[in-house]
């Protein structure tokens, strides 16, 4: 994490709170935004000099799950000190030893914001919408990135949401609160919207502080509600497209969902918010996230599905792993290691 990116107060965090269900346990928020998306371009190298090298870095990579061709999508991120970190029941000692294992700074976490495009013959397969302007200036990054290979999103022909988490749906409305992918089918786990929407969603079991819930659920609300009566309520098990299998995940929130795609002898587990940290939630599964809706369920998913990934060695790729996002895991005694997939894969 750069000393120099600037914090976001708890007021801020409180508000994204209420837009979208940020984690207000937190007392701060960092954005992990690239200078240069706030920097103007750099300057030409003095005459004789050597070229610059400053500039963003980029925020898409392509590749192949079989005949079908994906793209991985870098939307954006945040974190902060360590002591501030989203895994409150955590011993510090613990979470430091698994990011200095991993060559990370042990004072401090960051988690980026990935989303996953996959064509699926006629169809274009977004996971998830970004953050869109939920998280502040530097992230909701996923229109532009698809600008840059050539997709608009009118072209999107469906959107699944994981789960009503704001860095998860915030990219379904812009600035203006108008739709973002006008012709895309929407789609939910049924459990997932109901709950939200329902009159009484609890979240007694997480870790934000009580006073804040309501924004927690107003923020949910406002969005899936913007898209009331166009949503397509599915369950697990669902045969929505070839080649996409849909995995019933819960415990992050009650109808959280994880996706399979396959493509002949190819397939690849978008696991999206099982694993929060690909070192901390993997050496340590057991420990709850602070946004988990139901912690117990969502250590229990973890495990499931990561012993699941590696018995059959399955290809990863998860929302909040370092760009592309793309990877293994394999045991370790009772826990796990990820295996980062080399960028590019040849």
């Amino acid at each position: 994490m750069n000393p120099n990116t600037p914090a976001l107060s708890r007021r801020d965090a409180l508000r994204f709170l209420g837009l979208a269900g940020a984690a207000a346990f937190l007392p701060s928020l960092v954005t992990r935004a690239a200078a240069a998306d706030a920097a103007p371009a750099a300057a030409p190298a003095p005459a004789g000099g050597p070229p610059a090298l400053a500039g963003e870095q980029p925020g898409f990579f392509r590749f192949k799950i079989g005949a079908f061709d994906a793209v991985a999508l870098d939307d954006g991120g945040f974190g902060g000190p360590l002591a501030q970190s989203p895994w409150p029941q955590g011993e510090p000692a613990k979470l430091a030893a698994a990011l200095g294992a991993a060559f990370l700074p042990t004072d401090s976490f960051a988690l980026p914001f990935n989303n996953l495009l996959v064509q699926m013959g006629a169809e274009l397969v977004l996971i998830d919408a970004g953050c869109g302007t939920v998280f502040g200036p530097g992230n909701g990054k996923l229109v532009r990135r698809l600008a840059a290979i050539g997709v608009k999103p009118e072209q999107i022909t469906a959107v699944f949401l994981s789960h009503a988490h704001g860095d998860h749906f915030g990219g379904l409305l812009d600035e203006n609160k108008n739709p973002v992918f006008t012709r895309a089918q929407l789609f939910i786990h049924r459990r997932e919207f109901e709950f939200w929407t329902g009159s009484a969603p609890d979240l007694s079991q997480t870790f934000i502080p009580a006073d804040s819930r309501p924004g927690a659920i107003a923020g949910a609300q406002a969005y899936l509600n913007a898209f009331q009566g166009k949503w397509h309520l599915i369950a697990p098990g669902d045969k929505l497209l070839d080649g996409l299998e849909i995995i019933d995940a819960p415990g992050h929130t009650p109808g959280h969902l994880a996706f399979q795609f396959s493509s002949g002898s190819s397939q690849l587990l978008h696991f999206v918010d099982t694993a929060h940290h690909h070192a901390i939630s993997f050496a340590h599964p057991e420990v709850p996230f602070g946004y988990d809706v139901q912690p117990a369920e969502a250590v229990a998913t973890r495990r499931k599905l990561l012993d699941r990934a590696a018995a059959e060695r399955t290809r990863l790729f998860g929302a909040h792993m370092p760009f592309p996002a793309l990877g293994y895991v394999r045991r370790s005694g009772a826990a796990y290691e990820h295996v980062i997939e080399p960028w590019p894969a040849l």
